[in-house]
């Protein structure tokens, strides 16, 4: 109860900054004290900050390297590649894909104590991420991910290694956090991490005890736990983000729409989107059905990220009150233009180039 009326009260609090905005652009007469202009300055920039919606992701907070070579590689060659990227990875690439659309972005796990950790979250903070609640445990490693990608083929490798630390419990300040998000995003990578057990739970709790709307990715790593886990995940879930081939993960091993549906049965309060990747998306719910065709590609560069850049949008779209099936076509506009751009990372589409691809395809939808 308290959660929900925390935020009640930040939903409030922006509609009266929406007043107070406008109410400052009017006073222009001289005889206005200053007093009262001093204070509508200083409330303007406070509710200010609390208009903006926030993004809290929790884990998958990684290193990408990125390789371009052909695919695939054979044992005992040796390869030379044309580029080298090391971006941000993983959940930051959701994260930087909504700082570009506008959301205010924060991200809470763990980086490791080490040269990459450093980068990292330098990497995000300049991109105005908030990393104040992540935590770096002495001694510990970073989460790191070798990406071999094909250019001419778009197809790709991930080899990856957990970072290693003690157990990640739920702080203080990322529960300070989640007091103030408006969605909280996790991926199945987070879920199985094991060193993220306790934070993890943390979340499933607090949300249990919240109005704030969990949503989560599956990824291709949800079916390592055991079924009664993933059901514990799945109930706390307001949305699930997946893949055609990860519905097998979610769904006891079925593989195909229809299992979906029955989720949904089960989970009645449950939406699921289904990521169709050139082909759009799917979106599930007790009361919708509708399918968001994708958007064809001018070329193919990369689909590293594309998941990672629709997720950031559609949560975006839904913030911004844009209807399922607008907050479908706009997810698969960012996609489409993220395929058209090499990495993810700092490299994740900007709202001019997913507003680019709306026009181009007449949807008549304005990212406002």
């Amino acid at each position: 109860m308290q959660g929900r009326a925390t935020v009640s009260a930040v939903h409030t609090a922006r509609h009266f900054a929406s007043w107070l905005f406008a109410r400052r652009r009017r006073v222009s007469c001289p005889c206005i004290s200053q007093i009262w202009r001093a204070y509508l300055d200083e409330a303007s920039a406070l509710l200010g900050w609390l208009m903006a919606e926030r993004l809290v992701t929790v884990g998958d907070v990684v290193v990408d390297i990125l390789l371009e070579t052909r695919l695939p590689v054979e044992a005992d060659a040796h390869y030379m590649t044309p580029t080298l990227l090391i971006e941000p990875g993983g959940a930051c690439s959701t994260l930087l894909a909504a700082r570009n659309l506008g959301l205010d972005g924060v991200a809470l796990g763990a980086v490791g104590d080490d040269a990459q950790g450093l980068m990292l979250v330098e990497m995000l903070a300049e991109a105005g991420i908030d990393v104040s609640a992540l935590v770096v445990p002495p001694g510990s490693g970073t989460t790191m991910v070798v990406v071999l990608s094909d250019p001419q083929d778009p197809a790709h490798v991930f080899l990856g290694k957990y970072g290693e630390s003690p157990p990640i419990p739920l702080t203080r300040a990322a529960l300070n956090q989640l007091e103030r998000a408006d969605v909280v995003y996790m991926s199945g990578y987070s879920v199985v991490e094991q060193r993220l057990a306790p934070l993890v739970e943390g979340v499933l709790e607090f949300i249990e005890n919240s109005p704030t709307p969990l949503y989560i990715d599956v990824g291709p790593f949800l079916g390592q736990l055991e079924q009664a886990r993933v059901e514990r995940v799945l109930r706390a879930a307001d949305l699930v983000m997946l893949t055609e081939e990860e519905i097998r993960h979610v769904a006891a091993g079925e593989s195909d729409v229809a299992a979906c549906r029955r989720m949904i049965d089960a989970y009645p309060d449950l939406r699921i989107v289904l990521k169709l990747g050139a082909a759009g998306c799917h979106l599930l719910a007790q009361d919708l059905d509708v399918a968001c065709p994708g958007f064809p590609a001018a070329a193919v560069v990369d689909t590293i990220g594309a998941g990672d850049a629709f997720a950031a949008a559609y949560i975006w779209a839904e913030l911004r009150g844009y209807s399922p099936a607008e907050c479908g076509t706009i997810g698969n506009a960012m996609g489409a233009a993220s395929v058209m751009k090499a990495g993810a990372g700092r490299n994740v589409p900007t709202r001019a180039e997913a507003q680019r691809v709306l026009d181009e395809n007449g949807t008549g939808i304005t990212l406002r």
